[in-house]
């Protein structure tokens, strides 16, 4: 089974996919798409086509591209986050599935742990979704206090990702209060998935 996991920014994604794997004791990999993103920055010709749109100011001195300098840039507009998505998402997509098959093979269920899940079109890879969700003021907060993002950077993440259409889901999770309350909200969600195969 392949549980996709999305919502926005600062949401509590990861925190809902462990929580999942420590229900289910570990018999759960979790596919991190955030991280596949980063791999896929640093193919030669993702390089190129993202040096010929955004020019040089997004390489760093060894000649990779810096995410800081990228993400300053489309944070604060849409037209070039557009850009940036249309090249990158098919690429995220594929790799994406090659790990998602190789994965199967050693893991009963897996989770996709990606904000745009819909929008890279990893939903038609899931069996089940769910989308976990929090108030803006919430995610800016989380992303200062646990990813050490700086303020006017946090703002500008969470408002490009305000009016996302975040698609269909099978399960919500309102992710605002403590760790037990969130606990307990998943631990329902899991009983609830069809199949047995949590039994």
């Amino acid at each position: 089974m392949v549980i996709g996991i999305t919502g926005p920014a600062g949401s509590g994604k990861s925190t809902v996919s462990k929580l999942i794997k420590k229900i289910l004791n570990n018999k759960v990999c979790i596919i991190d798409v955030d991280r596949v993103g980063h791999e896929v920055l640093a193919l030669f010709l993702i390089k190129k086509k993202l040096r010929e749109v955004f020019g040089e100011k997004i390489f760093d001195n060894e000649g990779n591209i810096s995410r800081v300098k990228l993400g300053n840039i489309v944070f604060s507009d849409k037209e070039k986050l557009e850009i940036l998505n249309q090249t990158v998402h098919p690429a995220i997509f594929k790799k994406t599935r090659e790990i998602l098959k190789k994965s199967l093979k050693k893991s009963d269920i897996i989770i996709l742990d990606a904000a745009l899940l819909h929008k890279i079109g990893l939903d038609k890879l899931c069996d089940k979704i769910i989308l976990v969700e929090s108030t803006k003021q919430k995610r800016i907060e989380r992303l200062i206090d646990k990813r050490g993002v700086p303020k006017e950077k946090a703002e500008k993440i969470v408002n490009s990702q305000n009016l996302e259409n975040l698609g269909y889901y099978d399960f919500k999770i309102y992710n605002e209060e403590d760790i037990n309350k969130l606990y307990k909200e998943v631990a329902k969600i899991v009983q609830k998935f069809q199949g047995g195969v949590f039994e």
